[in-house]
């Protein structure tokens, strides 16, 4: 019954605007226009003087990633969500374009300067979201009064002599890609199942992120987001850029780890990374790399009460 109610649910979401799709209540969709392509977003205003969250989602995800938090966050806080280009209902790149992971923060910087903020500008990032986050914050110190960092712990690093590797890996990679054909699926249901396994999460959690990544298309439901965000990357910064980003962010950090979700947060690197933050405070939640939306009231709790004490001394 359970399988049946949810592909219910799902069906009837995909009917449903497209741009109300994953959107918690309170939020207002809304649009950016960057320089080579449209953003679709959410937001809700902040009470005067209130801090803004603004929250970034992780690869190949949407802001539906958020979905189960909104309802537990305080009322008066304002919040700014949107797809990353490529993602969900946002417009893909134009051309062959791979994502490099230095271009989301332009587009956070884009998204950014078309909002205006009456009070403390507060980044929470899941995943790919939090590694944007991190370096946003430490180029821009006098901008953001915090930073929650969900299944990420600064920006990805790895020693500079493997970078001969990962560019013939990932160049072999992208030849291979482009001889893909677009996966279709017979039903919406069966995509939420694919998710859930892959992410080791229930389907019904995952659902709202799941319908705002899905379309419909006379060839059969596909997903949404650009083929060529599978892509690895063809470049990743070495764990002295790493450390220089890292001893560069001067606000209060929060750092919530999944007890079962990416294991390089608790490796020995991950240990030396937090010595590097100024102020940081770093919290285990029961649950995968998704623990955000297995555990919201959770996760939603400790950002409170973590932006409250920022305020209370401030």
């Amino acid at each position: 019954m359970m399988h049946t109610s949810l592909s219910a649910q799902l069906d009837e979401a995909l009917q449903a605007n497209p741009a109300m799709i994953g959107l918690s209540s309170g939020l207002e969709p809304l649009t950016f226009s960057l320089a080579s392509t449209r953003v679709a977003g959410a937001a809700r205003p902040a009470a005067s003087g209130a801090p803004t969250l603004v929250m970034l989602h992780g690869w190949q995800d949407n802001l539906a990633s958020f979905h189960a938090l909104v309802p537990y966050l305080p009322s008066e806080w304002g919040l700014l969500l949107f797809d990353w280009p490529g993602h969900g209902l946002s417009e893909h790149k134009p051309g062959d374009y791979y994502y490099p992971f230095y271009d989301y923060l332009d587009d956070l910087h884009q998204v950014l300067h078309q909002q205006r903020f009456s009070g403390p500008l507060i980044l929470v990032g899941h995943s790919l979201g939090g590694l944007v986050a991190s370096c946003y914050a430490a180029a821009f110190p006098d901008r953001i009064a915090a930073l929650v960092m969900i299944e990420a712990l600064g920006p990805m690093a790895e020693p500079a002599q493997q970078i001969t590797n990962r560019l013939a890996k990932s160049l072999d990679q992208r030849l291979k890609q482009r001889q893909k054909r677009q996966r279709y699926f017979d039903s919406a249901f069966q995509a939420l199942q694919l998710r859930a396994s892959i992410n080791k999460v229930a389907a019904e959690p995952l659902l709202p992120l799941v319908a705002r990544g899905l379309m419909e298309t006379p060839q059969g439901i596909t997903w949404r987001h650009d083929p060529h965000l599978r892509g690895d990357a063809l470049y990743r910064m070495s764990p002295a850029h790493c450390e220089s980003i890292i001893r560069a962010i001067h606000c209060p950090a929060l750092a919530i780890r999944g007890t079962d979700g990416y294991p390089a947060l608790r490796s020995q690197d991950a240990q030396q990374r937090m010595h590097g933050f100024r102020q940081l405070q770093v919290v285990d939640l029961p649950g995968t790399h998704h623990c955000h939306l297995q555990q919201p009231q959770q996760a939603a709790s400790w950002v409170t009460d973590f932006v409250t004490k920022i305020q209370t001394r401030t």
